[in-house]
């Protein structure tokens, strides 16, 4: 049992990004339910349970990419390049949560993908991550390809790979914004704000 607390208590410090005390007792924040910002489904499962499983992230390819986009015209189109190797990418996942939800209201869509590698076992752990820092282990989906810059010159050409990396599109499908680096509430405003018709609608 002290065995699987050490590892649990490790384990919860590398999902949700707080510092490892060095301690086998479960800390707070990895306790079940959703202290802390923890997911229940990533609740220690009792004795005997079966184990919870964590569905994967999904994949998306280029075309579906640049399909889902076309297909959001008429909205505001907040494309976001991220992976779970890039620190300030995991830090601000939960902000971005929360405004990816209140820009919905707003017709702006939020589309997160991320860069990891598009296999099996990636997805496998960027859904844990995802769950731990959004409550939704499918909120961002891997893009499916390893030619990243293939997409690039064909959607941003200008963007030289660095993230997190935000590429904003009016409501007529073109791309009129780009901001490297992590994003604040009043980054957000400012990239969307004026695109959007004088109701916000």
């Amino acid at each position: 049992m002290m065995r699987e607390l050490w590892l649990v208590s490790i384990l919860c410090a590398l999902l949700t990004g707080e510092p490892w005390k060095g301690s086998p007792a479960l800390p707070r924040w990895c306790a079940a339910g959703t202290a802390g910002g923890l997911p229940t489904r990533l609740a220690v499962a009792p004795a005997g349970a079966a184990p919870v499983v964590v569905p994967a992230a999904r994949l998306i390819t280029p075309a579906q990419l640049k399909a889902t986009i076309a297909n959001h015209k008429g909205h505001v189109v907040v494309l976001h390049l991220w992976a779970t190797w890039c620190q300030p990418c995991l830090k601000e996942l939960p902000l971005l949560t929360q405004l990816a939800r209140e820009a919905s209201s707003r017709g702006i869509d939020f589309l997160p993908v991320s860069l990891d590698d598009p296999t099996e076992r990636s997805a496998a752990f960027v859904g844990r991550v995802l769950a731990a820092k959004t409550g939704n282990p499918q909120w961002s989906p891997i893009l499916n390809t390893d030619r990243v810059e293939d997409l690039v010159a064909d959607l941003v050409p200008s963007w030289e790979g660095e993230i997190p990396a935000f590429f904003v599109y009016d409501r007529e499908g073109h791309l009129r914004r780009t901001l490297i680096g992590n994003v604040s509430r009043s980054d957000f405003e400012s990239l969307v704000g004026d695109l959007l018709p004088p109701d916000g609608r």
